[in-house]
């Protein structure tokens, strides 16, 4: 997620420590999930290791053409982080102005995971019905009625937020 992140890439590490690799996936900023592939940044003998052991042609051509197309298109891929960056901050603004979302808490990556006063599961499960993604993490350790949803482009952030609105009515306390 180090795209969407004010950190910065820990990238620089691999100039002053002999012993860091730094990987990094194409899926999040580049919006290459399906090709599977990431790359990894490191001294040139640790590289080297690495390739003694991976199997040969590990990567398809058309996998490394996308890749690589991918690669020689960074304003793009700026341009593209700016605006999710953009929409998740309108997001975040939105949801904190609900008055049933308790919390939305700080995001370096391309989703926010926010806390709603109940019924957490039942409106991701509601929203889901109706074609709204997003991943309930009332069962993660401190996520009690948490909701983490993707930043997607200005038109499915409104629906989100549309839809979550109207789960929260139509499951009111006497629904659930």
């Amino acid at each position: 997620y180090v795209d969407f992140s004010a950190q910065g890439s820990a990238a620089d590490l691999v100039n002053k420590y002999p012993n860091v690799v730094v990987l990094q996936t194409l899926s999040k900023a580049f919006g290459l999930a399906g090709i599977r592939l990431g790359f990894c940044i490191g001294p040139p003998d640790i590289i080297q290791l690495m390739n003694n052991v991976k199997a040969p042609y590990n990567v398809n051509s058309l996998t490394s053409e996308v890749a690589m197309n991918a690669m020689k298109n960074i304003d793009t891929l700026d341009k593209n982080v700016k605006e999710l960056l953009a929409e998740r901050d309108v997001v975040a603004g939105q949801l904190n102005e609900v008055d049933f979302v308790t919390k939305v808490y700080p995001s370096d990556s391309n989703f926010l995971l926010f806390r709603v006063k109940s019924k957490a599961q039942d409106m991701y499960k509601l929203m889901a019905d109706r074609g709204v993604v997003t991943r309930y993490r009332g069962n993660e350790l401190h996520c009690d009625e948490c909701i983490r949803v993707t930043i997607g482009k200005k038109e499915e952030n409104e629906r989100f937020l549309v839809e979550l609105k109207k789960a929260w009515v139509e499951l009111g306390d006497d629904k659930v």
